[in-house]
């Protein structure tokens, strides 16, 4: 693969992907970045933080205006709260210190 098309990644990677385990999205993750060349992998994982960071403010959002019950809002905010901190870890491992 010599380019990655980021409009594909979202659907690839739904932010509220919900049969999706935190340590399934890890291996996910790390086996569709594996082979790609660095910057590459850094530019995907730079994606998913945005875009899953922005869907976090719309979780929100939707709690606020009871869009959501809270019980549904608790669990998806947990689930993606796991997959946020599962992307910046292999970020950071891409520049270690």
């Amino acid at each position: 693969m010599s380019t990655v098309n980021l409009s594909r990644l979202w659907y690839i990677f739904p932010p509220d992907d919900q049969d999706l385990r935190p340590g399934q999205f890890e291996r996910k993750v790390t086996s569709f970045i594996n082979y790609l060349p660095r910057e590459q992998q850094i530019a995907v994982l730079d994606f998913l933080m945005v875009q899953y960071a922005a869907f976090e403010k719309q979780l929100e959002v939707l709690r606020e205006r009871a869009v959501v019950s809270h019980p549904e809002h608790c669990e998806r905010s947990k689930r993606l709260s796991h997959h946020l901190e599962t992307l910046r870890v292999c970020r950071r491992s891409l520049h270690p210190s």
